[in-house]
């Protein structure tokens, strides 16, 4: 991309990242050699960000920050936004995700991925592997998953050869969606579900609330999760031990313990509703036959 600036002009890139990716890591526009205005939401569009979903902050070398783009501002265009690396000049763009309103969710039809119907669960729920090198794990956790009432799988990054371990054929069930990187992941992972990360470290699984609808990430049997994703994600849970055990767990044996305590979380639940609900309407066949204003007997 260098281009001699001898004439004045420079060549201009817009590199930006989603969240829980890095600059470095990050995907370059190219915006050609021109010193005019350049629209950045609009080219940031044209590569396939949904900015209905996601907002875009640049780095402003003057404020030594990240601030935020609004739609038809032209302050992109100062100085500060562009700076110069290797003869060109590059805008820094970070995206967000924007925070789901539940009353307008409700309303909306929007999804990235086709999730089955979640049955009883009074929302939906997905699980899946962050750089897995086992297909061993993948094939239970897949399993675990349909079992316990995910709505789907996922794998970021395998580092495996495909082969199957799946022996009830859970493919034919939920699916298992494949994504090459973790922008990949954060591009295309469903609408409105917040993202959560099994790590050691986080709120302990026994005093966690479970979302409605979610994402649960876990690390690899390796490596687990980085700080960069850990801080991308609307939550950190971690799994119990007994006593100053080291707490790590198989992955697949880590997923499956996340899915069983928010499944008998829930029936805890729904028990506790039935019995409100029978609290409050009285005894049957005693309570609904009483005349109304009679007048007890000794």
């Amino acid at each position: 991309l260098a281009l001699n600036m001898s004439d004045g002009v420079h060549r201009r890139v817009i590199r930006y990242h989603y969240p829980g990716g890095t600059p470095k890591a990050g995907r370059i526009i190219d915006c050609g050699a021109s010193d005019a205005h350049i629209d950045v939401l609009a080219a940031l569009r044209r590569d396939g960000v949904d900015l209905e979903r996601f907002t875009a902050r640049v780095y402003d070398d003057g404020l030594e920050g990240w601030r935020l783009l609004n739609s038809g501002s032209d302050d992109v265009a100062r100085d500060g936004c562009w700076s110069t690396v290797n003869d060109m000049r590059r805008c820094e763009c970070s995206l967000e995700e924007r925070r789901v309103d539940r009353g307008a969710e409700a309303g909306s039809s929007a999804s990235l991925v086709d999730v089955p119907p979640p049955g009883e669960q009074g929302g939906f729920f997905g699980i899946g592997i962050f750089q897995g090198k086992s297909a061993q794990n993948l094939g239970t956790l897949w399993r675990s998953a349909y079992q316990l009432g995910a709505s789907f799988a996922f794998i970021i990054g395998t580092r495996f050869k495909r082969e199957t371990s799946d022996t009830p054929k859970t493919w034919r069930e939920i699916p298992c969606y494949d994504y090459e990187t973790w922008e990949d992941f954060a591009q295309h992972s469903p609408f409105g579900a917040v993202w959560v990360a099994v790590e050691m470290g986080g709120t302990p699984l026994e005093e966690f609330e479970h979302p409605p609808n979610c994402v649960y990430i876990l690390g690899s049997e390796d490596n687990g999760l980085n700080t960069t994703i850990l801080r991308a994600c609307r939550h950190h849970v971690a799994l119990p031990v007994q006593g100053d055990r080291l707490p790590s767990y198989n992955v697949a044996v880590s997923g499956a313990m996340l899915m069983y305590d928010r499944e008998a979380k829930r029936r805890t639940k729904l028990l506790a509703s039935k019995m409100h609900e029978m609290s409050t309407n009285g005894r049957d066949g005693v309570d609904s036959i009483k005349r109304s204003g009679a007048r007890a007997t000794r």
